[in-house]
């Protein structure tokens, strides 16, 4: 009996000790080498589809080429596509914007070959896949494959792993056209132009492509339908949107020191453009943005570097500027004075929305009055917000730009004048 017990007790001891040193090679190799061996496969890589640029490089070279420089960030005097963040540069805005998305982060875009990329990494909410119509050239594919309303309010991460290309050729060219015809991927652009009792064929595509995109929207039915419309109802305007907001009573938020509902303006370049200068002398987006050049070969072909005229002045504005210095001080010139006027009223307008927010919190505070300023608050955030978002700081409509930094000046002098009113 005494043999068993000892003899069951080295075998228990033997299992222990195996086991031991079992799970001391499986800790060793677990754990101990280096963490790239440990990282699972990287997925393969995405097949190269129409909605990459590269795929067109044999068929069209130079375009292709001109291109991808869309990747290079370079700052100019007032903007550039080098990224840093707004919040830091101009505080006014962290007012402005406290309780929305872009409280939290608002950094300058890079070109359009890091439009999916910049999403990704954007510290913003998304609504939905929604948030892919203008950042990736896959989304009408998606859209077609899931239907507009589903794809459109799909979870935001989840369309992120469809939606892999940065916006392309094919967001403006059919690829089936035999001459890559110029063509219009999102609906919502024509039924705005509708909306206004106009049709497509009173613009010139060279600049209805880009508006597509560059333009001011809201989301109808948000989170339950997300569908893109352009406030162009009552014309192109600042105060024309505005007036359609009203309309409809719409906000993008409550805005927490003042109680009013507020605005997001997001891009407005295609608006902004309308009657000025340039405009009236029928020049489009493409004239000043993609101009005309020629190859080492000399054959002639659409620049498609999407950025600032001022690093390709001699294609994009000797045509009609024969001294292109004096030319660049002007644009510098006019970007740089509205930019400090428009600077000067944000930092007013901060004052003011903390002034309303602290009269706010005395009971004596007269309701109707603090209505009128919360009102006064709501117009001249959004007058504003639409000068500094569009992204020629001024220049391509520089009498539209002082007006609306006035009319915003005027009505943020107001709002402060009310608020003193509020507690007598």
């Amino acid at each position: 009996m005494s043999f068993l017990v000892v003899k069951n007790y080295r075998q228990l001891v033997l299992r222990v000790g195996l086991y031991l040193l079992a799970a001391a090679g499986l800790y060793f190799l677990g754990f101990h080498l280096p963490n790239q061996a440990r990282a699972p496969a990287a997925p393969p890589p995405a097949p190269m589809t129409e909605a990459d640029p590269r795929f067109w490089q044999e068929r069209f070279p130079d375009q292709t080429a001109s291109y991808l420089r869309t990747s290079e960030m370079e700052p100019t005097v007032a903007g550039g596509s080098v990224p840093y963040q707004k919040l830091t540069k101009y505080p006014f805005m962290r007012t402005m914007y406290h309780g929305f998305g872009f409280w939290f982060d608002f950094r300058e875009s890079r070109g359009h070959m890091f439009s999916a990329e910049d999403t990704l990494i954007s510290g913003r909410g998304k609504i939905g896949g929604v948030c892919w119509a203008c950042k990736s050239a896959d989304y009408p594919a998606l859209v077609a494959r899931y239907g507009q309303r589903e794809f459109d309010t799909m979870f935001w991460s989840e369309a992120a792993r469809k939606a892999t290309h940065p916006v392309s050729c094919i967001d403006c060219h059919d690829p089936a056209s035999p001459t890559f015809a110029l063509r219009l991927t999102r609906p919502w652009l024509e039924e705005a132009i509708v909306a206004q009792g106009r049709q497509i064929g009173d613009f010139d595509m060279r600049s209805l492509t880009c508006a597509q995109c560059h333009s001011e929207y809201y989301f109808r039915g948000a989170g339950t339908e997300n569908k893109v419309i352009f406030p162009w109802s009552k014309g192109f305007r600042a105060d024309d949107a505005l007036a359609q907001y009203d309309a409809i009573k719409f906000s993008d938020w409550v805005h927490p020191r003042t109680d009013a509902g507020v605005l997001k303006v997001q891009h407005p370049e295609f608006e902004f453009f309308q009657g000025s200068v340039h405009a009236r002398q029928g020049l489009t987006c493409a004239d000043c943005h993609m101009p005309r050049v020629t190859n080492a070969a000399g054959r002639q072909y659409t620049q498609h570097w999407l950025t600032s005229p001022l690093k390709h002045m001699e294609a994009s504005c000797q045509r009609c500027h024969s001294d292109l210095a004096a030319t660049r001080r002007q644009v510098e010139t006019i970007q740089t004075d509205l930019r400090t006027q428009a600077n000067q009223v944000g930092t007013e307008l901060a004052t003011a929305i903390d002034a309303l927010r602290d009269v706010r919190r005395n009971p004596a505070a007269d309701r109707t009055i603090v209505a009128e300023a919360q009102k006064l608050h709501r117009e001249a955030q959004f007058l504003l917000d639409w000068f500094l978002v569009e992204n020629s700081t001024g220049f391509h409509n520089a009498a539209e730009g002082r007006r609306v930094i006035e009319a915003a000046q005027q009505l943020t002098t107001r709002m402060m004048e009310t608020t003193r009113r509020v507690v007598r």
